[in-house]
């Protein structure tokens, strides 16, 4: 701290206070053969400095390692997680009809276990209240059909409370969240 604010922050204090300070800021006398051994034992006891420092390049490269390794396990661990269910997923379309029809779409997929499934996607704003699937007879199957527009449609499954693509149609791009979407294409003729 410059002496100028020193003094401007002493003008603030009480008197006893401000009249103290300059001998509180004096070092207490010691022998300078005292202090050039203090100095000495600190200087023998510190442990040498090992400094690692990386070029700019090779940081990026290191930065971009570590990505790649990470966006790998990302990949092992969903495709880990995902492959134990079995699922298998069909979706037609029946008839040739005008581009702008309103077509059927039958969505099943085969999840013996699952307690609960859902179809999200964006044909109904990923609300996974608005398309529950119903078991069929066999007690393997989950069936909806959805009556879509001709166009191009994202969408997953919620099996369980866990969205899975479908592992028989193309993926879209990730989610906001990294999850891989199911791509579906609806063509009226």
């Amino acid at each position: 701290m410059r002496d100028d604010a020193r003094q401007e922050n002493d003008e603030d204090l009480p008197a006893p206070l401000s009249d103290t300070l300059p001998l509180l800021r004096e070092l207490p006398p010691v022998r300078a053969q005292w202090r050039a051994g203090v100095l000495s034992e600190v200087a023998r006891s510190r442990k040498p400095e090992r400094r690692v420092s990386l070029s700019v390049p090779w940081a990026i490269a290191a930065a971009l390692l570590c990505a790649v390794v990470g966006g790998g396990a990302a990949v092992v661990a969903t495709h880990a997680r995902f492959s134990t269910l079995p699922i298998r997923v069909t979706a037609s379309s029946p008839s040739p009809a005008a581009p702008t029809a309103v077509l059927p779409v039958r969505f099943s997929l085969i999840a013996p276990h699952a307690a609960r499934v859902a179809i999200v996607g964006d044909f109904n704003h990923w609300d996974p209240t608005t398309l529950p699937m119903r078991l069929s007879a066999d007690g393997q199957t989950w069936e909806v059909e959805v009556k879509l527009p001709v166009g191009r449609y994202s969408y997953a499954f919620l099996v369980d409370g866990t969205i899975a693509p479908d592992p028989a149609a193309p993926r879209g791009s990730a989610d906001d969240f990294g999850k891989p979407n199911s791509v579906l294409m609806v063509r009226g003729s």
